[in-house]
């Protein structure tokens, strides 16, 4: 059996990702996420492969792979013209409902891991959902089973687990609390039964409602209660003119991850931004099966 990633005490070092989610989407988010691997600030890049800037934003991440992870964004709620798509809440009731067609899902799954090799050359790093999706019932299912076709017993990627880290913000807490109680636990126990490793938890959940200033607060708190191996997820874009219904909130994010407050916020809580893949000894076996 393989143990999920093990957090150290929150005195020891800790290593966590800091990952960009919707890479794929937009050349706002695309440019963002490129400018925040190359300073160091993040340490992951998940992406949504039916994106219209996918293609032209893959040739750029394949320059950066020595420094970010880069992983699959696996999405069923973007409608990007490739059809199949639903509404997040009727996906998860019709997940929950066991309706959905497992021959349909597991056709789109390949089909996104198939554009994600195409264009990088190599299999994800790891891999999550865009709304988290990759947690719901018959997507999880035939998402392992997919990757047990694609991949060997060694260099297993790591999956994205959703449970929420303790001791963070109260104001944020429910939505998190929530997120997890969609998959979380039963993703954990599916991705143990076929020796795919995990992160421990995810932080940076919030209502994307913030200011700036508040958006840092909330970042010192989830700095402080993250662990060793947990994901810090986030949304940043440059400015882009297109519609986006998070751009305001996404600007923001990129204005505060750039920032010299960020830096000092890891000084301060004593973490390092880095792989969560392939890392050896006590340092943090954390996910290698």
């Amino acid at each position: 059996m393989t143990p999920p990633l093990q957090p150290e005490p929150i005195s020891a070092r800790r290593v966590i990702s800091v990952c960009v989610d919707d890479f794929g989407q937009h050349e706002g988010i695309n440019r963002a996420a490129l400018e925040l691997a190359d300073r160091r600030r993040v340490s992951a890049v998940s992406c949504l492969v039916d994106g219209p800037t996918w293609p032209t934003g893959a040739r750029a991440l394949q320059a950066r792979t020595d420094s970010v992870e880069v992983g699959l964004h696996l999405n069923f709620t973007e409608d990007f013209g490739q059809g199949g798509c639903h509404a997040l809440a009727g996906l998860i009731a019709r997940a929950y409902g066991r309706q959905l067609d497992r021959v349909r899902i597991r056709t789109a799954v390949e089909r996104q891991f198939d554009r994600f090799e195409q264009a990088m050359g190599q299999l994800p790093d790891f891999v999550d959902g865009h709304q988290h999706v990759h947690q719901l019932p018959v997507i999880r299912d035939q998402l392992i089973a997919v990757m047990d076709q694609r991949y060997g017993a060694a260099a297993r990627p790591w999956v994205r687990s959703t449970l929420p880290a303790d001791g963070c913000p109260p104001s944020t807490a429910f939505k998190a609390w929530l997120i997890g109680r969609l998959g979380a636990n039963s993703l954990r126990a599916l991705a143990d039964r076929h020796r795919y490793p995990q992160s421990n938890h995810l932080v940076g959940v919030y209502g994307f409602d913030l200011s700036e200033a508040d958006y840092l607060t909330k970042m010192k708190a989830w700095l402080a209660c993250a662990r060793d191996g947990d994901v810090l997820m986030c949304h940043p874009s440059l400015p882009w003119p297109g519609g986006d219904g998070l751009q305001d909130a996404r600007n923001r994010e990129y204005r505060a991850l750039a920032g010299e407050a960020f830096s000092a916020l890891l000084e301060s809580t004593r973490l390092e931004i880095g792989p969560l893949r392939g890392r050896g000894g006590k340092e943090g076996n954390r996910c290698q099966p």
